[in-house]
Formats: structure tokens, C-alpha cells, sequence
């Protein structure tokens, strides 16, 4: 049977009994018609998952019995942090989405000098992430940091890998299993792509920059296939 999953608060959990939150209730008594004795999967947003049973459905609150405590459920053992400049309409909500079921633990919004869109709702932003983390089941909600200058983001980040796609890039993915990082950044550029200055900038951290192929991408699509080809090479590395 599917797993099915549903967030759950810490302070809704006390001595291995849980009680879902009423919006939580309303969905898998009325959309998934969920019966007493099923087994359900609960994921706090932190890194646990909980193997529970469903005892009670008392109107409109469901509760039940954890059976098993699982860490870091459905979470990859890198760090992968989507660095990407600001999309107009639905397509950044469609990479908030992706994002989310491709494993990144933070997404940070830069505002580029060529992006049009300045402002991101972050409360929004949380509401794809928590619905789309629940679809792929992972036990971590990435975190959505406020929109950021790319200096600001720069003097910030001193740690990890920066792999940066670009259509000069040169670089190959494979380049990221010569060192031992856990901790990588995937820098996607703005719909208008990068300014010059914006690429010596940037060439400061001493990117991996790699080339997605002659075509050019839109930027939710360099972030999608950005992601799955690390997730692979880092999978390989460690497989």
C-alpha cells in the first residue's frame, strides 16, 4: 500500500500518542476516507518521521499510536542548498515545488540586476514547500530565506562547494567527487541570465561551472535538471 503522509507538530505528540492538526484531520477523514487501524506516516518538518496507527476519529480530530521513530526519513546525507534569481508568476512557485521533492535543504532567492520580480511570499512559499515535502515524503521542510543581494549572499557563504550552470560553464559534475564536502550550492541565474559584473562576481568563489548543453534554458528548468544531476553523481560517489 502507498504511503501516506501527513505533517504532524511536535507539541501534538505526547508519550508515542500524536493528534493531527484539524486541517490534517479534514484530509484523511474527506479526501482520503481513512478508516480507524490504518497506518499512516507523520513527518515533522525537522528530520523524524513516525510510523503511527490511527486508534481514534472523533468528528473532525484524528489521533492515534506511533509505532516507530525513523531520523532523517526520506533525506539525502548532503546538504544541498538551491541558490536562485528571483522568476515572475507561477514558475518560482514551480521550482519552491521541485526543489522541495529534488532534496535541496534551503532555497535562497537572490535579486539580480536583470530580475523584474523583487518580492517573494514567504508564507506561500512554506505552504508548496509543506505540501510538496508530504508528496515525496521527506521528514525535512527545506527553509525559504528571505530575498537576498548576491554580495549579501557571498560575504555569507564561505563553506560549501558552489556549482554554478551557465552556458559558458566548462566545467564537468564529475568534478565534485574529487573533495569531501557535505555541503553543496547550486547557483541557478535570473530569467534575463547574468550580468557581467554579476559573473566576475561570482567567479570570485571559484565555482564548478558547468554547462547544461547549446540550448538555452529557462531557469526553472536549469534548477530541475541541475538538481537530479547532483543528486545522481552524489548517489554514485556514495553508492
Amino acid at each position: 500500500m502507498e504511503e501516506r503522509y501527513f505533517k504532524i507538530n511536535s507539541d501534538n505528540i505526547k508519550h508515542n500518542k500524536f493528534s493531527l492538526a484539524r486541517s490534517e484531520s479534514a484530509h484523511f477523514i474527506n479526501s482520503l476516507r481513512g478508516k480507524t487501524n490504518d497506518m499512516i506516516c507523520l513527518l515533522d518538518g525537522c528530520g523524524r518521521a513516525y510510523k503511527s496507527k490511527i486508534t481514534s476519529i472523533n468528528e473532525d480530530l484524528v489521533s492515534g499510536v506511533i509505532q516507530e521513530e525513523m531520523l532523517n526519513y526520506g533525506e539525502s546525507r548532503f546538504d544541498i542548498n538551491l541558490v536562485i534569481g528571483m522568476i515572475k508568476g507561477s514558475r518560482m512557485d514551480m521550482i519552491i515545488e521541485k526543489a522541495t521533492e529534488l532534496g535541496v535543504k534551503s532555497i535562497q532567492p537572490i535579486m539580480f540586476d536583470r530580475c523584474i520580480k523583487k518580492k517573494i511570499n514567504i508564507d506561500r512559499a512554506q505552504r508548496i514547500i509543506e505540501s510538496a515535502a508530504k508528496q515525496s515524503g521527506r521528514s525535512f521542510f527545506p527553509k525559504i530565506l528571505p530575498v537576498s543581494k548576491l554580495n549579501n549572499w557571498i560575504s555569507e557563504n564561505t563553506v560549501n562547494i558552489n556549482i554554478l550552470y551557465h552556458i559558458n560553464g566548462s566545467d564537468f559534475l564529475k568534478d565534485v567527487l574529487i573533495n569531501d564536502k557535505k555541503s553543496y550550492n547550486v547557483i541557478i541565474g535570473p530569467e534575463g541570465d547574468f550580468s557581467d559584473s554579476e559573473l566576475n562576481t561570482l567567479d570570485k568563489i571559484k565555482p564548478i561551472t558547468i554547462n547544461l548543453g547549446p540550448r538555452r534554458l529557462r531557469s526553472e528548468t536549469s534548477a530541475i535538471v541541475g538538481l537530479a544531476n547532483l543528486n545522481q553523481i552524489l548517489n554514485y560517489k556514495n553508492g
